[in-house]
């Protein structure tokens, strides 16, 4: 039986727009990739997205991996997980947002959705570079309360205990990751003692550079 694979997105993202270069790390596995919006409703607890107990291997980007780190349940027997981009604390002094920018820009979406988003695509623009059209065409179909939902769960959750299992967990992050810092991810050691922490000399934010 073919292993299986389920992705969570980061923040206003589907992982299934560059399923033709991800699916590559895997090729003989299914692999579903969980739009934003159906991860927005499971924030507090994504182990109970459909299918995520059948998952072998849980790949998780972004507010995808705070929200796995957060239920503090760790990976359940026999399965994996391959955090990209992650963080104990989106919110972290040495970071790019504090938690009233997060407020400011969750109330901006509600009445002026597509500039805050153009905003957002401008501030990282570095780092966004050939897949900033990928990822903008596909967050504009989400609504703007789903993504305010978003927002305000990075403001309003870190990582504060060490999460089980954590053997279980490889970390993938960019040196050139200008969004999420690589001294940001490093801060995570004190709660994934025993995970395997990789760095890509090359690789921004973004996936497909991260896992290929």
């Amino acid at each position: 039986m073919n292993e299986k694979w389920i992705w969570l997105p980061d923040w206003a993202s589907n992982l299934g727009v560059w399923e033709d270069d991800l699916a590559d790390v895997a090729s003989a596995a299914s692999h579903d990739y969980v739009p934003y919006g159906q991860m927005a409703d499971f924030l507090e607890h994504p182990m109970d997205l459909p299918d995520f107990k059948k998952a072998s291997t849980v790949v998780a980007w972004g507010l995808g991996a705070l929200s796995l780190m957060c239920s503090a349940a760790g990976p359940q027997k026999g399965q994996k997980w391959i955090l990209l981009s992650p963080y104990a604390d989106f919110c972290d002094e040495i970071g790019h947002w504090t938690v009233p920018n997060l407020h400011f820009m969750a109330h901006q979406l509600s009445t002026t959705t597509e500039p805050a988003l153009k905003a957002f695509m401008e501030l990282f623009e570095e780092d966004f570079g050939d897949w900033q059209d990928d990822w903008f065409r596909d967050a504009k179909k989400y609504k703007a309360d789903s993504l305010a939902k978003g927002l305000m769960y990075l403001a309003s959750h870190r990582v504060t205990s060490i999460v089980p299992n954590s053997s279980d967990i490889q970390v993938l992050y960019g040196r050139l990751d200008k969004t999420v810092e690589p001294k940001l991810t490093l801060k995570l050691k004190e709660f994934l003692p025993q995970a395997e922490f990789r760095e890509r000399p090359k690789a921004g934010h973004w996936p497909p550079m991260l896992l290929l």
